[in-house]
């Protein structure tokens, strides 16, 4: 054998026992700290989704347990209007779960602004399968889950959707206007809720 085989043959061996003693333990030891901080990086994250859940929940059971009676008493005259006609004649243009809380515009029998307000507010965060039971689920289905991005959007577009409709229209300026003013209201207000909570 010459001396660059010899040579060469060391070189190996060495590097074999370099691996088995130094680099492979490191290689090992950077593999279970990544694991270790990816498994704390999880165990963060489920963290911070719990407490959002939490906080979630918190805020929708403030917001339910403080409606205001004439929600819960408007949402009962509904339900036995409805219940009377047997659905029928109730599902039309203005139609909506806004509808069933009392929400109403205009000068004739539209409710004050902070009364609009609560009923909005109410209605993003109720829980339609307890509260509108009575009305089809499919129809319940397409106004999506309380504080949901689904939810916030079909409020905030049956507003803007309704008064699209009677913009123009004469003896409709006050409705109109409030139901301008309520999107927007609802927008700028129920927005960053919705957003702070869609992750979850």
């Amino acid at each position: 054998m010459n001396d660059n085989a010899i040579l060469f043959l060391f070189l190996i061996i060495a590097l074999v026992l370099l691996w088995f003693f130094v680099w492979g333990p490191q290689a090992k030891e950077v593999r279970a700290e990544k694991k270790r901080l990816e498994a704390e990086e999880r165990a963060l994250r489920e963290a911070e989704r719990a407490k959002l859940l939490s906080e979630r929940d918190d805020l929708l059971q403030s917001i339910r347990g403080a409606a205001p009676d004439f929600i819960i008493n408007a949402r009962l005259e509904f339900e036995r209007e409805y219940r009377s006609k047997g659905g029928e004649g109730m599902f039309g243009q203005e139609m909506s779960p806004l509808t069933c809380f009392g929400y109403r515009v205009g000068k004739t029998k539209g409710r004050p602004e902070a009364e609009r307000r609560a009923i909005l507010e109410y209605a993003v965060a109720a829980d339609y399968d307890r509260t509108l039971q009575f009305l089809p689920e499919s129809y319940r289905n397409e106004w999506g889950k309380p504080l949901s991005l689904e939810r916030f959007n079909r409020i905030y577009q049956h507003l803007n959707n309704t008064a699209d409709l009677r913009d123009g229209r004469r003896n409709y300026e006050v409705a109109v206007s409030h139901w301008r003013t309520d999107a927007l209201w609802f927008r700028t207000q129920q927005l960053p809720s919705v957003e702070k909570y869609r992750v979850v």
